[in-house]
């Protein structure tokens, strides 16, 4: 009879233990109550671009909470994307089911490693902000060599999309990973490493969130540095001579090259917008030097609260001015008027990070074609002066399509498929050229599609993943052309980790995928 007691109890604390652990939530599907969706059902990308409502959105804090997401989708016949802080301008993050939000995931660790030194272990979510105060606060500082513009951005993301790296001898910031943990679409943690398997780690190193959820990305790093950059103020004919830039960069850690467009324009003195020979460029180039820092910290702080207040008077100025294009079009002139030649020294990450922006206000369009450069520079030199004269000949037809920053950076070569940058030739470079223009710009998505065909034509170029390009025309079947050997290569080790596509929800890619894989056109 006791015996029976005991047995009932066990009976009903089982049951409740399985209650506790499952219950049905509101579209009749299982929940796992470590896997919580947030009350909150609709994201929104940080300018506005994506927008979703999908049946739920997870802000996980632990690897268990990743785990079991993965789990409920399983068990839910669900499909999952994830997100950081949503710079992302094309659709990766899109989903209608599961959408998985990294940013809480932000711890960062620095310990020492047998073979790099270094090592910095950052979750999915932390920022290159949080990752380079934790290496700038060690004893001893650290500093990683590759990394965005921007601090804002999420390592995770950065790493996904595959383009991302200000200086050029470090490549892209996934050429700094030692390896990475993922959680697959079996729900289990793997670890994607060099020493381990080369090619799915090149294929983890720009995973486009289609292995799985990425938990922790190990980087190396290395003792800070500190970096000189400089700015120089050059014509538009600066370009006629492309060994101008070879030159400069082969004796520069890195160059860059900004153009405000129509910035030679000056209303008073002229009201029709056609003169491009007045304009100017600006080059920037980093150096590695053993100078002191320029500023205090103090000192950087100021500059950076100057920096986003005039960043947002800019914005202000170019969006309230859409319907008046002569007055969009000579902010720039404004701008560049009372700038001179500089050089500072900074530290690493302070150089890199070289300009400061307020995101919450100023709203960006970006896309971005990565090509790579001819040994002489030629095409580089060539393409940025094309596409500076087509944004006048847009003008001559009322059209003002750019109104904030075209951009090159030169990046070297690296062997993770997907990437812009992928080249067996260690010796390659490749050039990003970037645009971009407030969003809701006018004329915008004319503008670079009709770029996009010139440099597909004349040089297989490849896009920035985390950057806006489905609107161009063909460009589903255009990629899926120029990267089906990569895309073989990939698909081998995606369909090993996530054989059931619980990942692979994305239309575009899915379209790239399978008509690579397909042999269509």
């Amino acid at each position: 009879m006791i015996m029976k007691h005991i047995l009932s109890f066990l009976l009903i604390l089982l049951i409740s233990i399985i209650y506790k652990s499952v219950e049905e939530n509101n579209n009749k599907g299982v929940f796992i109550r470590s896997a919580i969706p947030i009350k909150n059902k609709t994201w929104t990308s940080y300018n506005g671009a994506v927008h979703l409502s999908p049946d739920a959105i997870f802000e996980p804090t632990t690897l268990e909470e990743l785990i079991d997401i993965v789990n409920l989708a399983r068990i839910n016949n669900k499909t999952i994307r994830c997100a950081g802080e949503g710079h992302t301008g094309s659709s990766l993050s899109v989903t209608k089911d599961y959408l998985v939000v990294v940013k809480k995931l932000n711890k960062v660790t620095v310990q020492k490693h047998f073979k790099h030194g270094w090592t910095a272990i950052a979750e999915a979510g932390a920022s290159f902000g949080d990752l380079e105060n934790a290496l700038r606060n060690h004893d001893p500082p650290l500093t990683i060599d590759s990394a965005p513009i921007y601090d804002t951005f999420r390592v995770a993301g950065v790493v996904a999309t595959g383009s991302h790296g200000a200086r050029t001898y470090t490549g892209i910031t996934s050429n700094q990973l030692c390896s990475m943990k993922i959680v697959t679409g079996s729900g289990k943690v793997y670890e994607f490493s060099e020493e381990i398997n080369k090619l799915e780690f090149n294929a983890a190193k720009v995973n486009l969130g289609l292995l799985g959820i990425m938990y922790s990305l190990t980087f190396r790093v290395q003792p800070m540095y500190n970096l000189r950059l400089s700015d120089i103020f050059v014509p538009l004919n600066w370009l006629d001579n492309p060994l101008n830039i070879k030159n400069l960069l082969e004796s520069s850690d890195s160059v860059q090259l900004y153009y405000w467009p129509y910035n030679g324009f000056d209303q008073d003195e002229d009201p029709n917008l056609h003169d491009f020979n007045k304009d100017r460029i600006v080059v920037k180039n980093w150096i590695r030097t053993n100078d002191t820092a320029t500023y205090t910290k103090q000192q950087l702080k100021k500059i950076h609260e100057t920096q986003q207040q005039k960043s947002i008077k800019l914005y202000e100025q170019i969006y309230y001015n859409f319907s008046n294009t002569v007055a969009t079009s000579n902010v720039a002139a404004k701008i560049l008027s009372s700038n001179k030649n500089t050089s500072v020294v900074y530290q690493t990450p302070d150089a890199i990070h070289h300009f400061v922006y307020e995101e919450n206000v100023s709203k960006y369009d970006l896309v971005a074609f990565g090509f790579k450069v001819d040994p002489d520079f030629s095409n580089v030199a060539v393409e940025f002066s094309y596409a500076i004269k087509a944004l006048y000949e847009f003008a001559k037809k009322g059209k003002f399509p750019v109104n904030y920053i075209a951009e090159i950076r030169f990046l070297k070569s690296n062997e993770a498929f997907l990437s812009p940058t992928f080249n067996h030739d260690p010796k390659a470079l490749y050039c990003l050229l970037d645009f971009i223009t407030v969003t809701g710009t006018p004329d915008y998505e004319e503008f670079c599609s009709f770029l996009s065909q010139r440099l597909f034509d004349k040089y297989k170029a490849k896009m920035h993943w985390g950057k806006r390009y489905e609107f161009i025309p063909n460009v589903t079947s255009y990629l899926s052309e120029v990267l089906s050997d990569e895309i073989k290569q990939f698909e081998k080790v995606r369909a090993k980790y996530d054989p059931d596509k619980i990942f692979f929800d994305n239309k575009s890619l899915e379209d790239i995928f399978n008509r690579a894989l397909n042999g269509k056109k």
